[in-house]
């Protein structure tokens, strides 16, 4: 597999380097200097674009991807993406399709105006704010997004969001999702406008190895305003060094590793419910930031037990849809903790099968799961693929102490906090869990079915990424009156 860079506004020369199986082509430090010397005009070409134009390019991209899913081109590239993830293909071919929603121009225009202040227009110019006083949005790029992971929208969400602010981008994809990073982004150069032409010398894709001297310059000497790094440790500190380095001074945001929790009562429990929840276990094995890892069920034991045999027919019934691949050694780690926590008292439920080895545990109280990673410390939560936690509890303040302790579970260990709360509970209890839940460092509440989904105006992890990738320019045009 050769691995070149997408580098279509810039004359650029490359270095060979060698990972594995795959031979990488990446930028060398003379083009990454010479591309982060062109950021202030390049940024200020791409910011006279109106952002009906810039967002018009996006949603020609967004047209061409669509009339491409389903051809043989994509099915290859699909096939690829699959055997090197090991998502089931029916997975891949999902998140195929959610390309053109990332690209869609009124979805990124409604999140533009609810990340800033001003609003969309603040990004051509001047908005007042107040009587006299103005404000606009100002590219703080070059703008560095180092992504990971095996799914292709994530890393197409900031790009997109940067690209649509006017910075000039440079997006360093992950090795298993480098090629269908790259095709999207090449379809950037087929549209026909002079806004494209603009827009396509603000995008660079490139690859580079962990131990890269061009990355190594750009963390450490190169001129970028911001560097998004998504990931855990001991990037994310390794990275963060670096910057700290950097005389430019780039700012450093992290999206870091997160997970879900479903939350739901004897009042909502319901084979729809069990459907929803089965839906996003299933969906790339909970590998995303918003995957229920726990459920917590707010009832007695017995109506526990009900929702977790609907939820048996669901798993097996959906998880049978969307294969899965598990090699031998997990599959005997997981046999062997399955037994540890039968014994210790855990409802245990499962299937054996090899293409859909799910596993859901029951407690009562408190987390079976805790003693059973201490035990098999393998068993941590990137591991642990289909296999979901449930915890009853009969006091709705335990759930808060639940989720809030999911940070020191070992059982999530490398996991920062709580992304996603799915939420299915009757009305009382939602009035009471919605109060508490938001100060208890949740970034989202959703239904439990489509907690992998995401609204057109959401902050991503708290924050309006279109402000992260900005800043806030103020101008008064007349003297303040003092009092």
């Amino acid at each position: 597999m050769m691995l070149t860079p997408l580098c279509p506004g810039f004359n650029h020369s490359t270095e060979e380097r060698v990972l594995g199986e795959a031979v990488v082509k990446e930028l060398d430090i003379q083009s990454i200097e010479r591309i982060l010397g062109e950021g202030r005009r390049v940024q200020r070409e791409a910011s006279a674009l109106s952002i009906d134009q810039r967002l018009g390019v996006l949603d020609s991209m967004g047209d061409m991807w669509e009339r491409m899913v389903g051809s043989e081109e994509l099915d290859e590239l699909a096939g690829s993406l699959s055997r090197s993830t090991g998502y089931a293909r029916e997975v891949i071919d999902l998140e195929m399709g959610f390309i053109s929603e990332v690209l869609n121009g009124e979805n990124i225009k409604r999140n533009l105006e609810a990340c800033l202040p001003q609003g969309a227009d603040s990004l051509e110019g001047f908005v007042e704010a107040s009587e006299g006083e103005h404000i606009r949005q100002v590219p703080a790029g070059p703008v560095f997004i180092v992504s990971s992971g095996n799914s292709i929208v994530p890393p197409m969400i900031p790009t997109v969001v940067s690209m649509v602010t006017g910075n000039l981008t440079i997006l360093k994809p992950s090795l298993a999702n480098y090629e269908a990073i790259r095709k999207v982004a090449s379809l950037l150069s087929n549209v026909d406008s002079p806004a494209a032409k603009i827009m396509a010398k603000s995008l660079v894709v490139s690859y580079f190895t962990h131990d890269s001297p061009s990355m190594e310059h750009l963390l450490t000497r190169g001129k970028v305003g911001v560097v998004n790094f998504w990931g855990g440790e001991p990037a994310r500190a390794e990275v963060g060094s670096k910057l700290c380095q950097n005389p430019h001074h780039p700012t450093y945001f992290v999206n870091g590793p997160l997970t879900g929790v479903a939350i739901l009562d004897a009042a909502s429990s319901s084979r729809e419910v069990a459907e929803g929840l089965a839906l996003n276990v299933v969906l790339y094995d909970q590998q995303l930031c918003s995957s229920p890892t726990t459920a917590i069920f707010l009832g007695s034991m017995g109506e526990a037990r009900d929702f977790l045999e609907m939820f048996r027919s669901s798993m097996n019934d959906l998880g049978g849809e969307m294969g899965m691949v598990i090699e031998d050694d997990p599959a005997f780690l997981l046999q062997s903790a399955r037994r540890y926590l039968q014994f210790n008292g855990s409802l245990v439920r499962g299937s054996n099968s090899p293409d859909n080895m799910w596993t859901a545990t029951l407690d009562s109280g408190e987390s079976g799961v805790r003693d059973a990673v201490n035990s098999y410390p393998s068993l941590n939560i990137h591991a642990r693929k289909r296999f979901l936690e449930i915890v009853q509890v009969e006091d709705p303040m335990a759930v808060l102490d639940l989720v809030e302790g999911i940070a020191e579970h070992p059982a999530c260990m490398g996991i920062d906090k709580v992304q996603t709360v799915g939420l299915e509970v009757g009305e009382e209890n939602r009035r009471m869990l919605l109060e508490e839940l938001a100060f208890n460092g949740v970034y989202r509440i959703v239904p439990i079915g489509d907690m992998f989904m995401r609204g057109a105006v959401e902050p991503y992890d708290g924050q309006g990424m279109a402000s992260l990738f900005t800043y806030s320019l103020y101008m008064r045009d007349r003297p303040v009156e003092l009092e």
